[in-house]
């Protein structure tokens, strides 16, 4: 198993950086949940669209020195070509704090970056627990869920000037 990788651009590490080293989790709560098995008869579930990766959202705590962060998923998952399927979507809230008299406070760029780079591989690990404990309890064959991977760019070397030839006239 490979993994999942998060492709993450140098920029967005250099404005996530400053809450990477100051931000602490306070809370991560399951606000949402579903889970079906979808090939089961009747089942009256919707399909979702499974996504590629999870959604981030994230909101400074007015009047406080937190934010907030929303994780959103949805996985369809099947054991071999013949096993049931299965859908699982959900939503975590995490809640981060900065110190107090950090200065400037973080902006709305800053926060989105850490939202995509840090608090996304924060929440990882409840996502893929939740998924396996999940469709432990629906009785069906176990699914895991990759490990998440950062895939940073490597910055491409700048091609060197040609030296310019003097022209005699």
């Amino acid at each position: 198993m490979n993994g999942v990788a998060l492709h993450v651009t140098p920029e967005q590490i250099n404005q996530a950086k400053r809450l990477m080293t100051i931000a602490s989790l306070e809370t991560i709560r399951l606000i949402h949940v579903r889970a079906a098995h979808m090939t089961a008869p009747g089942c009256p579930v919707k399909i979702v669209a499974e996504k590629e990766m999870p959604s981030t959202t994230v909101n400074l705590v007015e009047g406080t020195n937190r934010f907030r962060v929303l994780f959103g998923h949805a996985i369809h998952g099947r054991r071999g070509t013949e096993g049931p399927e299965v859908q699982i979507d959900a939503t975590f809230e995490m809640v981060y704090s900065f110190p107090q008299d950090t200065n400037p406070i973080p902006a709305p760029e800053e926060m989105q970056a850490f939202a995509e780079t840090n608090a996304l591989m924060n929440c990882w690990p409840y996502w893929r627990e939740l998924v396996q404990t999940t469709v432990a309890r629906m009785g069906l064959p176990p699914l895991v869920v990759p490990l998440l991977r950062w895939v940073v760019p490597t910055p491409q070397p700048k091609p060197e000037p040609k030296p310019v030839e003097a022209v005699n006239g």
